[in-house]
């Protein structure tokens, strides 16, 4: 990462690229995000997603933590259908962590993959569109990474320990929540919270006055974290935290819990999806340039279980990394070198059934070179991996290689195009339909066939400003502008559907194309902080079919146009706006639903009354006007297809810190 950042550059637009379609619904509607000022630091920046602004907008759960990103759609609708989409490609093909942990692959069919979090416990949450020889195995479309807070970043200055008690109502599914941390330093360096929490929902209510029938849900949070910070040099963490939701959810037949809206006489599942993640953190820099050491060890294990028809499937993830970056000059030259490696084993475990296997071990080097006006990115990464499909085992290794440069033209303008390749082993079949491979599965068209890697191609360019002084003195404006397109090719599938035996397994000789162009502008000055974020994006196959939302592989949405605004005019009181306006889309083959265009306004209003040290009462009104829409990434299903997100919702809570 380049040591001189470029200001705070979030998600943002030049309005005048905005097509006049969506610039007539401007006016009507808002969501926005929060971008350190890590935004547009180098080649492949990634957005950054601060607690301050989950704070703002009390966001509850998943679809909640991305709502103002405009690269990043959260389709379902109910809890436990979610599905995380970046630039249209769906969460299996990303490398998502939470505090290094791997996530893992797909457990159900008409299961959402998205996973759950307190968002009160997240620091910070990196989306990172490039995939970088550092960034873990299975990026094709990406990463995210989960960062979670430590004690001492909850702890106000000069005290040794602290509480916090929180609670919440959102009105438009009657839902409560609640909470409480308790952390502390046992020394100067060592640190400890505990935190526990929990979600009850009911069904929520849609634009349209509608109740959406099968998404009342329950979420529990328990964590646990130990943090040794800053001592000569040496940082440790260790956590532990366990999520688990619960609820009545359709589990298969024509819609599935994850495809529109079922019908009256669809039968529901008492249904659990519980995560439990252990990890272990230890980081070493001390004053030399030569050493900045860093090791992760975790396991992650999601477990999917039916109580009504005692169906239970597993993903068990485990695994690690190590890596070190070095800073050196030779002559007018500045360098900057991460070298390392992971590995990973995932188990796919389906209840009486065989366990298939996965495991990549890879091996990478990424620099970073400096030459003044310049900075050229450059890394390869070497994965070897094995793939358990019932009886058969496939090995192999790959390179996937990476590079990229920036030119800063004048001061504050810098132009760059980066290109990167990544890999990804296992496949987007889910581990229940994987317990079904048997002898006479044919791959590839042959018992005795093989399968390839999954492998992705990325290419993205385009130009950033940040300057000073623009309005006002001493305010920032920062733009970026960029093209991209991904291409991921051989994505591992099974042919049909349905239970039973699995026949076939295919490469997919259709490749999934993302394109597309992308936004972002900030403008900052003292108390307030505006950015706008546009992203038109294509998924589409190799001859330009739009890709309709495919469990596990891509979807298509209209154009998104986001603009946030916050406001601290006193040290007591912060005021917040966001639109977010979505273009209709209408690519649609036969049989397909259009997806029609939507304006949300969302209003945060947060008061820390003086005469009572460490309470903030936080309001908001997501949805102002009670729009009735639908998520474009939701799945479909049936003749009344399209299942609606929530109408108003009113959103009031407290948080007490003592």
């Amino acid at each position: 990462m380049r040591k001189k950042t470029l200001a705070s550059v979030g998600v943002a637009t030049l309005l005048f690229s905005v097509p006049h379609a969506l610039l007539a619904d401007a006016f009507v509607t808002l969501e926005s995000i929060e971008l350190s000022g890590e935004a547009l630091t180098g080649i492949g920046d990634a957005a950054v997603i601060q607690k301050e602004k989950l704070e703002r907008t009390q966001a509850k759960e998943m679809k909640d933590v991305f709502a103002g990103e405009p690269t990043v759609s959260v389709g379902g609708g109910a809890r436990n259908a979610q599905r995380i989409y970046l630039r249209g490609i769906e969460g299996t093909n990303l490398n998502i962590t939470i505090d290094g942990a791997k996530q893992g692959g797909s457990l159900f069919q008409h299961g959402g993959d998205a996973g759950g979090i307190d968002p009160y416990l997240l620091k910070r949450v990196e989306v990172s569109t490039i995939a970088g020889a550092d960034k873990g195995s299975g990026a094709l479309g990406g990463s995210i990474a989960f960062e979670t807070v430590d004690a001492q970043d909850l702890l106000e200055k000069g005290k040794e320990f602290g509480a916090t008690l929180r609670g919440g109502y959102y009105g438009a599914s009657k839902g409560k929540s609640g909470g409480l941390s308790v952390f502390g330093k046992l020394n100067p360096y060592a640190g400890i919270l505990l935190d526990v929490s929990g979600v009850d929902q009911e069904d929520y209510r849609t634009g349209s006055g509608n109740d959406a029938p099968n998404t009342a849900t329950k979420d529990e949070n328990y964590f646990l974290k130990f943090s040794f910070l800053d001592y000569n040099d040496h940082s440790l963490k260790l956590s532990a935290s366990r999520n688990q939701n619960k609820g009545d959810y359709v589990w298969a037949g024509p819609t599935g819990s994850d495809g529109g809206v079922p019908s009256s006489t669809q039968a529901t599942s008492k249904i659990e999806s519980t995560r439990k993640t252990y990890t272990f953190d230890y980081r070493y820099n001390p004053s030399s340039p030569w050493v900045d050491f860093k090791t992760n060890l975790y396991i992650n294990e999601r477990i999917l279980y039916n109580k009504t028809s005692d169906t239970e499937v597993t993903s068990k993830n485990t695994g690690g990394n190590i890596k070190n970056k070095m800073a050196f000059e030779t002559g007018p030259l500045a360098h900057l070198f991460t070298v390392g490696g992971d590995y990973n084993v995932e188990d796919g475990i389906t209840k009486n059934a065989p366990t298939n296997t996965s495991k990549t071990l890879g091996l990478f080097v990424q620099g970073n070179t400096n030459m003044g006006p310049v900075m050229v990115n450059y890394g390869v990464r070497f994965d070897d991996y094995s793939a358990e499909y019932g009886p058969r085992t496939f090995k192999g290794s790959e390179f996937s290689p990476n590079a990229g440069i920036e030119v800063q033209v004048v001061e504050g303008l810098s132009v760059f195009t980066n290109y990167s390749e990544s890999i990804k082993i296992g496949s987007i079949i889910p581990i229940q339909w994987l317990s079904n491979v048997y002898g006479g599965t044919k791959f590839n068209g042959s018992t005795e066939g093989t399968i390839k890697p999954e492998t992705s191609k990325q290419v993205e360019g385009g130009v950033k400003y940040t300057t000073r002084g623009v309005f006002a003195q001493e305010d920032s404006l920062s733009l970026g502008f960029s093209v991209f397109r991904t291409t991921i090719s051989d994505l591992v599938e099974r042919v049909g559907g349905g239970g039973g035996p699995v026949t076939a397994i295919i490469n997919n000789p259709l490749d999934v194309i993302s394109k597309g162009y992308e936004i972002k502008a900030v403008w900052e000055k003292d108390t307030i902080k505006t950015s706008v974020g546009f992203l038109h994006v294509n998924t589409e196959d190799e001859n330009g079919n739009a890709i309709m939302n495919t469990r596990r592989k891509a979807g298509s949405m209209g154009d998104t146009l986001v603009w946030d605004t916050s406001w601290s005019p006193t040290k007591v009181w912060k005021f917040g706006y966001t639109l977010t306006s979505v273009s209709k889309f209408d690519d649609v083959a036969a049989g397909e639903v259009v997806r029609p265009s939507y304006v949300l306004h969302d209003v945060q209003v947060q008061y820390a009354p003086p005469a009572i040290k460490g309470l903030t009462l936080s309001l908001g009104v997501h949805n102002l006007f009670d729009k009735g829409y639908v998520e474009h990434t939701s799945l479909e299903g049936g003749d009344d297809s399209l299942r609606e997100e929530a109408g108003r919702d009113i959103r009031a809570s407290f948080r007490y810190t003592f």
